[in-house]
């Protein structure tokens, strides 16, 4: 008889627990006080994911929280940035339910609410890339790299399902901004030294895939690449981009199954894609490792604010476009003919001057008090009734060559009628 009225009691316990809203499940848990109170200073975007159906919410913990001050996301919150603040907040709900049981090894690419222009050009909105790692420990990797480690996992109430975060998630940055984060200065400089269209589009294009050669690429062909003229340094860097009307090319993407012809034994990926340039790159996947052409990918699925990038250990060229992977190398493989020459070739075209991150929409009072930002020139709602800007782009950067950006989307629009 005791059994039964504890298993009822238990029973009753669980089922209560289940019922609550998402309110109700925040306010349970001590640890997320903090975040709790900065939805509450949000009241649309609260208002709009507890009416919402089958989601899942990676919440902050205190801790993460206290770290934001000193993190690249403190300018924001300093200047009360409140339309980064709420697409902040959409970036960490998830449509769709997420448990823990459902990640694994490889990297899955979990769209978010993320979606409004000023902060991102992708797709079907913003993504966070969840992975279950060894020894149970569930990670998401969000922008600039940053990790966040899911501490209390699959807390469910009526809606939904809640992760508990260490880590507040950073917005993807545009390739220029993100570069340096990854070691990357050769790559962003030649961007710099060819066009400025072209070094604008890397950065607000929408939904590209950059596959960018490392510093060691560039510098072992530097003899070569110093002679290059303009157009040929367009033509090699459009090489390196592919434009989508879709989603990016994340690794996940890649179609795979044919057997490698001379290794039947070997199963890996093939296709081809279409760079801005106009020729194509074949996909590889041989002996565990990815491979452009002949370039081995040595860091993958890093998320940009409009794409993805992947970073190679050698430089396309559109004049070597059959050049093939050779995995069991031990050196990278050449498509551009050179040797190492002096300093890291196009460095010195990268600008001295550097933005404060998440700080190029500044909120300013208007007349009646409210507060109206800059990069904003209208609203409209989407499907689900959240207000979306009609920003003229990804931050201020748009407005640094506006002259210029006729000519970007001519481009744009040139290339994509060949796919």
């Amino acid at each position: 008889m005791r059994f039964s009225i504890a298993f009822a009691t238990c029973s009753l316990s669980l089922s209560v627990f289940a019922q609550q809203d998402l309110n109700g499940l925040l306010q349970s848990q001590s640890n997320l006080t903090e975040f709790t109170t900065l939805l509450n200073q949000y009241p649309d975007v609260f208002k709009n994911i507890s009416s919402m159906h089958d989601i899942t919410l990676f919440a902050p913990s205190n801790d993460a929280m206290s770290k934001v001050n000193y993190s690249v996301l403190a300018p924001a919150f300093s200047s009360g940035n409140v339309d980064f603040i709420r697409e902040l907040l959409y970036y960490h709900v998830s449509p769709g339910l997420h448990p823990t049981s459902s990640l694994t090894g490889s990297f899955q690419f979990l769209p978010t609410l993320m979606n409004n222009v000023t902060y991102t050009n992708v797709t079907g909105g913003q993504v966070i890339a969840a992975v279950e790692q060894a020894g149970n420990v569930s990670v998401a990797v969000t922008g600039l790299g940053s990790r966040s480690t899911l501490t209390i996992k699959d807390l469910k109430y009526n809606n939904g399902i809640v992760h508990v975060i260490d880590t507040v998630f950073i917005p993807p940055q545009d390739f220029t901004t993100s570069a340096s984060s990854f070691n990357l200065s050769s790559t962003p400089g030649a961007f710099f030294a060819g066009p400025p269209m072209l070094e604008d589009y890397t950065d607000i294009g929408p939904s590209l895939t950059i596959f960018a050669p490392n510093n060691d690429a560039f510098q072992n062909v530097a003899s070569s690449l110093s002679s290059l003229r303009i157009q040929d340094l367009t033509a090699l860097l459009e090489y390196h981009i592919i434009p989508s009307n879709t989603t990016p090319y994340y690794s996940s993407n890649l179609p795979n199954g044919l057997p490698f012809k001379d290794d039947p034994n070997s199963i890996y990926n093939h296709t081809e894609l279409t760079t801005l340039q106009g020729k194509n790159v074949s996909i590889t996947f041989l002996y565990n490792s990815l491979f452009i052409n002949q370039a081995r990918v040595i860091q993958q699925d890093l998320i940009l604010s409009n794409g993805v990038l992947h970073i190679i250990d050698s430089v396309l060229s559109p004049n070597a476009s059959n050049a093939q992977a050779e995995p069991l190398a031990k050196a990278p493989i050449q498509a551009v003919p050179g040797s190492a020459t002096g300093g890291l070739p196009y460095t010195e075209a990268l600008p001295t001057s550097t933005s404060v991150l998440f700080s190029y929409v500044t909120p300013t009072p208007t007349d009646n008090g409210s507060v109206q930002t800059g990069g904003s020139t209208a609203t409209t709602t989407d499907s689900s009734g959240r207000l979306l800007s009609s920003s003229k782009g990804l931050g201020d950067r748009v407005q640094v060559r506006a002259s210029e950006m006729g000519w970007v989307f001519g481009v744009v629009v040139w290339v994509l009628g060949f796919l």
